[in-house]
């Protein structure tokens, strides 16, 4: 089709005699020249519309059920779809073979002002659901629109739809939880009308659905089911499966596996290798930065002879300090890891051990970028001010970026206070029994785990911010 109004006008246009024109609006796969036009341009739709049998083909349906109405939603055609609908308000409630209607194909393509308008002409938007029984935030949930399903949870308009169920008694937050997607379940927990205990046909509520998708052991923090998974524990979400309901033993049970005979060594032995690479290298860089210090040292025949030249500048004691941490972080991660890929060692301490080593590891890398920043600024010192206020931002570049997901799981923040509060965030719900079990509760919450991650990063990146403005006002400080 060439999208040429002047075209489809002279093609439709009567004879000087006044006959019709025979222009055929017949297509393949039972489509019609309307079905086509309202994919491509509002002209072209009024032009057709014009004709003597264009209001017919308003309701014509191809063979996959689809109305011209529903081209248009798919291809974004906001103007035909309200010359549409204002020709024939009723191509709302029209379904196509598998029952999506043209609202179910708004939320499949995220387009919330469509959304709107066809809200506005089905006022039994609820009711509108396809051949699963899923309505349209049903579909947006399963097509992974995200803002989508934010700003139906912001609406109190669509309040009806946040608990619906589909003909296998899933609700929006059971599909959410189904096809791991955390911001979607932040924003469903947000949501206070949300109900987190409703259970599905299965008799699984959306927290069970978690807790079953994911398989038992060492996880990457930012697996999207791992991170849902974490936010039903924080919020202690109902759960039916095992453990009597209690989230902390069922939590337990998925984060450490069986016993050493049920060990997978391919997963485990990755794990280790490229952790322990890692590691070994920061360990053997920092160890030699610390003995080839920048400037050098003082001369035996000067005062302080032996010792480094700029021992006495900001940036140098920075430098030692970052480099010293860096090397400890990646020495203890070695360590732990030595001990994390021993086959004597218990499967569920190895695993304790590899985690651990996961977690020093960023750390390691950060301080390690950060010693680098600041032996350049030793190195440089005042008669390069603005060389070393780049190096500065480019390796806050890389602190902050090396690492994207320290900053990932924020979100989940408010969805946790809103329903648990401040319990949540620290993770300890009712009176902890014993000191160890406080601890326990305590490092898996979330508070804990995100402040961890973003900690040096925060510490690092202030370090920077004093070190350009002393090097600034005070540059030979």
């Amino acid at each position: 089709m060439t999208g040429s109004a002047e075209m489809v006008r002279a093609l439709l246009r009567r004879s000087p005699d006044g006959t019709p024109s025979r222009a055929s609006s017949a297509g393949p796969e039972g489509r019609t020249a309307l079905h086509a036009a309202a994919a491509k341009s509002k002209e072209i739709v009024q032009e057709i519309l014009e004709w003597e049998q264009g209001p017919a083909l308003l309701s014509k349906a191809d063979s996959f059920g689809k109305t011209p109405l529903h081209y248009a939603v798919s291809h974004r055609q906001h103007d035909v779809i309200s010359l549409l609908l204002h020709a024939e308000a009723s191509l709302a409630h029209v379904s196509d073979n598998e029952g999506l209607f043209p609202l179910h194909v708004a939320a499949m393509m995220g387009n919330i002002r469509d959304i709107v308008e066809l809200v506005e002409r089905c006022p039994d938007y609820a009711e509108l659901v396809d051949c699963r029984g899923r309505n349209f935030l049903h579909c947006a949930i399963e097509h992974g629109l995200k803002n989508v399903v934010r700003f139906i949870c912001r609406n109190d308009r669509f309040a009806v739809l946040l608990n619906s169920m589909d003909y296998e008694g899933n609700t929006p937050l059971h599909l959410a939880v189904k096809y791991g997607h955390p911001r979607m379940v932040s924003s469903l927990l947000q949501t206070i009308g949300v109900e987190i205990g409703t259970t599905n046909r299965d008799g699984l509520t959306a927290a069970d659905r978690a807790y079953s998708h994911l398989e038992p052991g060492l996880q990457y923090f930012l697996n999207p089911r791992a991170v849902v998974k974490n936010c039903f524990y924080w919020t202690r979400a109902p759960v039916t499966l095992g453990a009597g309901g209690d989230h902390v033993h069922l939590h337990s049970r998925m984060s450490n596996t069986t016993p050493a005979t049920d060990e997978d060594p391919k997963d485990i032995n990755g794990i280790t290798a490229t952790t322990t690479i890692a590691s070994v290298l920061i360990a053997t860089v920092t160890f030699a930065a610390a003995f080839t210090v920048p400037g050098g040292y003082v001369a035996d025949d000067h005062p302080r002879a032996g010792t480094a030249v700029l021992a006495r500048r900001f940036a140098f004691r920075a430098f030692v300090a970052s480099d010293a941490m860096a090397f400890l972080c990646s020495i203890v991660a070695t360590c732990f890891l030595v001990y994390g890929g021993a086959g004597q060692v218990p499967r569920g301490q190895r695993l304790l051990y590899q985690r651990s080593a996961s977690g020093l590891l960023p750390p390691a890398a950060q301080l390690m970028v950060a010693a680098f920043a600041f032996g350049i600024h030793a190195v440089l010192g005042e008669a390069n001010r603005w060389l070393v206020t780049l190096v500065y931002v480019l390796a806050l570049g890389a602190v902050l970026l090396c690492f994207p997901g320290i900053w990932a799981r924020f979100y989940l923040g408010k969805a946790i206070w809103r329903r648990a509060g401040w319990r949540g965030l620290v993770n300890v719900h009712r009176h902890p029994e014993s000191l160890h079990e406080f601890f326990w509760l305590f490092i898996t919450s979330f508070l804990f785990k995100n402040l961890v991650r973003s900690l040096f990063a925060v510490l690092i990146s202030v370090a920077f911010v004093v070190s350009i403005a002393l090097n600034i006002a005070l540059p030979e400080y």
